[in-house]
C-alpha cells in the first residue's frame, strides 16, 4: 500500500484517531444527556413546590373560610358534643370570619360575680358569632383526659 495516501501514516493510526474522536464525541453527548436531565429534574421539582404550596395555600384559605378553631371553653359552655372539650373545629354558618376563637377572652371576667347568666353574657359577647357555640357542627373535638 502506498503510504502517501494516509495522512496520518498507517491505517491504525487511522482508526484509533477515529475512535478517540467517537469517544469524544459520545462523551460531549453523554455529558449533554446528564445536564438536560438535571435541568428536567429541577424544573419538575421547582414545578411540584410550587404545586404543593399553592395547594397548602388553597388549603389555609378553606380552613379560613369555612371552618373555626374553638379553645379555652368554659365549664358552663359545655353542652352537648362539648362535654368535657378542651378544644374543637367546626364548620361555620358564614364564610370568611375569625378562623380562631379563644372563648377565654370573652367570658365574663372574675369581678363579675354578680352575673347570674355567665353563658348568655358569653354569648352576647360572641355575637353574630354565637352559632360556633350554640350550634355547632364539629369535625374534630379534643376532650380533656
Amino acid at each position: 500500500m502506498n503510504e502517501s495516501i494516509r495522512p496520518n501514516g498507517s491505517r491504525r493510526a487511522h482508526q484509533a484517531m477515529l475512535a478517540r474522536q467517537r469517544r469524544r464525541r459520545r462523551k460531549r453527548r453523554l455529558a449533554r444527556v446528564r445536564r438536560i436531565r438535571r435541568l428536567r429534574a429541577l424544573r419538575s421539582l421547582r414545578f411540584w413546590v410550587r404545586t404543593a404550596c399553592a395547594g397548602v395555600v388553597m388549603l389555609l384559605l378553606v380552613f379560613w373560610a369555612k371552618f373555626a378553631f374553638v379553645y379555652h371553653i368554659p365549664e358552663y359552655a359545655e353542652q352537648g358534643p362539648l362535654v368535657h372539650a378542651e378544644w374543637y373545629i367546626t364548620v361555620k354558618p358564614w364564610w370568611f370570619g375569625p378562623p380562631v376563637f379563644d372563648l377565654a377572652s370573652y367570658a365574663p371576667n372574675a369581678d363579675d360575680q354578680g352575673l347570674t347568666h355567665p353563658y348568655a353574657y358569653l354569648l352576647n359577647q360572641l355575637g353574630k358569632y354565637a352559632a360556633i357555640l350554640e350550634a355547632p357542627q364539629p369535625v374534630w373535638v379534643q376532650t380533656q383526659p
